[in-house]
């Protein structure tokens, strides 16, 4: 049922939607009616409200963001901290390996200052010189300015070469322990001398030698190796010197000798286990110290 609230007419016609007299809209019978009365609790009891979503304390205050906002504080100092420590762990190990490599080369020369220095000989032949186990590398140098000096070696004999061996003077200053002068005589070579000129009058103190063939130890015990030597020099003065009769480099001190040349005259030899059909005397490596 539909009323007109103009002229209160009534229409059964529930699909009108406009009065037909005055043109007004019409409005349901149930729109009028009265709502229905609601009923209040008693007077004094607490009105019951709808507990509407719980909205979370940490949104207002200190949650999560907060705890967020620490953690992204944090975290930075943590990593600077895990950094300085590994930076702090990389530098002992770096300290440790230095000392753990210098060392040895620290133990060397503590070795080598404390080895036993003969004293010049000044007086001539009259005191024979005895040769000083060493280094085993050997080389010419300067005690004092490290200058090149051009060494050029000459020998009264040389063996003939055996395949790719060859025994050259100027193996005895190649650098090379494995190569050597072998003089190339019949039997032990006594007499027989290898000779050293240099590009310009030096002070010679210490002459350094390799005596034998230092190619193998079976080699060297197989071979002659030096005993002694006559050592000329070009001011017309000469050192005796002797060897022990080790595979090892031995230096010997000639006090202070200015000459332009050194020659190495053999005189006596150990005699090796097998030196062959030539008796064969070597000598590897030959070097000066001089200024």
């Amino acid at each position: 049922m539909k009323r007109c609230p103009k002229c209160n007419r009534q229409y059964t016609d529930e699909t009108l939607r406009f009065c037909l007299e005055d043109g007004s809209p019409l409005f349901s019978a149930h729109d009028s009616e009265a709502p229905a009365t609601e009923i209040m609790p008693p007077r004094g009891s607490p009105t019951l409200k709808s507990s509407g979503p719980t909205v979370p304390s940490y949104l207002s205050g200190g949650g999560i963001g907060s705890e967020q906002r620490v953690v992204r504080q944090t975290n930075p100092l943590l990593t600077a901290g895990v950094i300085a420590i590994a930076v702090l762990l990389l530098a002992l190990v770096g300290i440790a390996g230095f000392f753990v490599l210098r060392q040895p080369g620290g133990n060397e020369s503590a070795q080598a200052n404390q080895g036993p220095s003969p004293s010049p000989n000044n007086g001539g032949s009259q005191k024979t010189p005895e040769a000083t186990p060493g280094s085993e590398e050997i080389s010419s140098t300067n005690s004092q300015t490290n200058a090149p000096l051009k060494i050029t070696a000459s020998a009264s004999s040389v063996r003939l070469a055996l395949q790719a061996n060859t025994y050259y003077a100027s193996n005895a200053i190649d650098g090379k322990r494995t190569t050597a002068w072998i003089e190339g005589v019949d039997g032990p070579g006594l007499g027989e001398w290898i000779r050293f000129d240099f590009d310009r009058e030096i002070n010679v103190h210490r002459i350094l030698i390799q005596p034998g063939y230092f190619k193998s130890p079976q080699i060297w015990g197989e071979n002659n190796r030096l005993a002694s030597i006559t050592a000329q020099f070009s001011d017309g003065t000469s050192r005796e010197l002797k060897f022990a009769d080790i595979m090892e480099s031995q230096k010997i001190d000639v006090g202070s000798i200015r000459t332009r040349w050194v020659k190495l005259v053999i005189k006596s030899v150990y005699y090796g286990s097998n030196p062959g059909p030539s008796d064969d005397t070597g000598l590897s490596e030959v070097a000066f110290e001089w200024d």
